[in-house]
């Protein structure tokens, strides 16, 4: 029997071959939640100090093989869990189950394992929930070295698709490249630390199919990372259309590589900017590498996350500097603060909201609290001398937000003067397009900014009022559904009508077919995960911005998303 499983495509290309399952071992001494009453805190805080010392030995000895594999960049995943292992908040939350509520070592790791775990979940953003199966990587690292049993391996005997509940950073680091061919995975994320991983390694892989069914190990499986397809046992015809895409697929990555250094110019000649979206400095080394047009969004709540108080002025102004410094002139849009709501921040003190997507968040904050954006207002300012700089306010709704937040900026630019501090004259305004209501009032905003950015994960969120991180209603958020198609060229029409550039800035940014209909609605920056760079614009030099415009004309009377799907995938090739 066939089974096609739809899945998240978490890394490119198509593998096929044998399926083997990996059935990870519960690394426990005793259960989260255990009263182990019994124990001497002493011999149990010497047990876990023992195992962490281990711990690190092991994550640097895996930092410093990534390092030397798959670079600075990727080997700073396992900096990261250095880091944990020496957080004083992870460690003294450990201290205290073991001395004050007199849990075994095991139990206190793993239970403050879960409480991490629980914050990041709150958080219902992608990328810090990918984040909870780092957590489950270094609590399972510490307890398999406090029972002796060391670190669990995949070995394989013949080169496999290896499939599992889910896989850590570690595993993923460690996996053969010459036994395993691709991997799916029941959980993940497309953004966790695992696929990203794959992504560096070159291995096709697809995450969050749900539960496999029963099949035995050496079943035949195609794992699609292009389009997030697994398909289990498939018939002789199926398996030569996927040999045949295989080929076809290998053939356009030597095709990609050439592109890197290239200009993105459509075959008419159409100048697009293909941006590089970033979360922190360390992201810079993969834009520079695949060749960026510039930073399409710079998304800087990473900086205000894993501290106990707000950066300074003087710290953020360092971090803008030093990207717009390595930018060498080509924009950067920095996208101010966007937290809130479903990101809580411990020294902000938000209370509970019963709706965070709703709720107090981004902008609403800022204004809220005047003092987060004046402090950063005043670093982005100081900065902008050192490049080309592009401010982006995120979740705007109304004008008055729009305005009062203008005044803000306008009074910190002012004050800076006076202080003889340096301004640059050439900085830009814009706001994201990324709640319908700031579509529909494209044509009042757009006079009042220099550029709209489209995020097209939230506008498809809320335009479809569908959590993406629900799965029960993720067909809701799959695809370029027709009302968000609308919503983009409503906010185009106003831009080019008053003279401003629009770009995209969500993940749709760089899917290989939607990108075209962007071009055709007059999209004229493109900003998506580095690696994809090259390969938009690749075919980008393929594409006619006559022909898609009238793809896009064509498709914005397309009545669902899987019909925009078929059309693009036809007129496209």
């Amino acid at each position: 029997m066939t089974y096609r499983l739809q899945g998240i495509p978490a890394s490119t290309g198509i593998a096929i071959g044998p399926l083997v399952r990996y059935r990870e071992q519960a690394a426990q001494r005793s259960a989260p939640g255990c009263d182990a009453a019994a124990v001497i805190p002493d011999q149990e805080w010497a047990l876990f100090s023992k195992a962490l010392e281990r711990s690190r030995e092991q994550v640097t000895l895996l930092r410093d093989k990534t390092a030397a594999e798959l670079g600075q960049e990727k080997a700073e995943i396992f900096a990261s869990h250095l880091s944990i292992l020496k957080d004083p908040e992870f460690l003294g939350e450990v201290r205290r189950k073991i001395f004050d509520e007199h849990k075994d070592a095991a139990a206190a790791v793993r239970e403050t394992g879960l409480m991490f775990m629980e914050l990041l979940r709150q958080l219902e953003d992608e990328l810090f929930t990918g984040r909870i199966r780092d957590i489950e990587d270094i609590v399972s690292r510490i307890v398999q070295n406090m029972q002796g049993t060391g670190e669990e391996s995949i070995k394989l005997v013949e080169p496999s698709v290896l499939a599992a509940v889910d896989l850590t950073p570690s595993q993923t680091a460690q996996m053969d490249r010459s036994m395993v061919l691709g991997f799916v995975t029941e959980g993940g994320s497309a953004v966790s630390h695992s696929s990203i991983l794959a992504r560096s390694l070159g291995l096709p892989a697809v995450v969050g199919i749900g539960p496999l069914p029963e099949v035995v190990d050496g079943t035949t499986v195609i794992v699609d990372g292009n389009s997030g397809m697994v398909i289990l046992n498939p018939d002789s015809g199926v398996l030569s259309e996927y040999e045949e895409k295989r080929k076809a697929y290998e053939a356009e990555l030597q095709l990609v590589k050439a592109f890197a250094d290239k200009p993105s110019l459509t075959k008419d000649g159409l100048k697009i900017e293909i941006a590089a979206n970033i979360g922190s400095i360390k992201d810079l080394e993969g834009a520079i590498r695949n060749g960026a047009d510039g930073i399409g969004l710079f998304r800087t709540e990473f900086m205000f996350m894993d501290r106990t108080a707000m950066p300074s002025e003087d710290e953020q102004f360092e971090v803008y500097k030093h990207v717009l410094e390595r930018m060498k002139g080509k924009p950067v849009v920095i996208r101010t603060l966007d937290v809130g709501g479903d990101k809580q921040i411990p020294y902000i003190h938000l209370e509970p909201e019963t709706n965070p997507f709703l709720g107090l968040r981004a902008i609403r904050l800022c204004l809220e609290k005047e003092d987060l954006l004046r402090t950063q207002i005043r670093a982005l300012l100081r900065a902008s001398v050192f490049g080309t700089l592009r401010i982006l306010l995120p979740m705007v709704a109304t004008l008055e937000e729009l305005r009062r937040a203008k005044t803000i900026i306008i009074e910190e630019e002012a004050n800076l003067k006076k202080r003889n501090i340096p301004v640059s004259e050439t900085w830009e305004l814009g706001i994201m397009i990324e709640i319908p209501s700031a579509a529909l009032l494209a044509d009042h905003f757009a006079p009042e900014v220099d550029f709209f950015s489209v995020g097209t994960n939230d506008l498809t969120q809320y335009t479809m009022a569908a959590d993406r991180m629900n799965r029960s209603v993720a067909y809701l958020n799959r695809g370029l559904s027709p009302a968000v198609l609308r919503l983009v060229d409503m906010a185009s029409r106003s831009a080019k009508a008053h003279g401003i550039w629009i770009g995209v800035c969500g993940e749709l940014a760089g899917d290989p077919e939607a990108f075209a209909l962007f071009v055709g609605l007059g999209i004229t920056e493109l900003s998506m995960g580095a690696a994809s760079v090259p390969r938009i614009r690749s075919r980008l030099a393929a594409l006619v911005s006559t022909e898609a415009a009238q793809w896009a004309e064509r498709a914005l009377r397309l009545e669902s998303a899987e019909a925009i799907h078929q059309y693009i995938s036809g007129v496209i090739g």
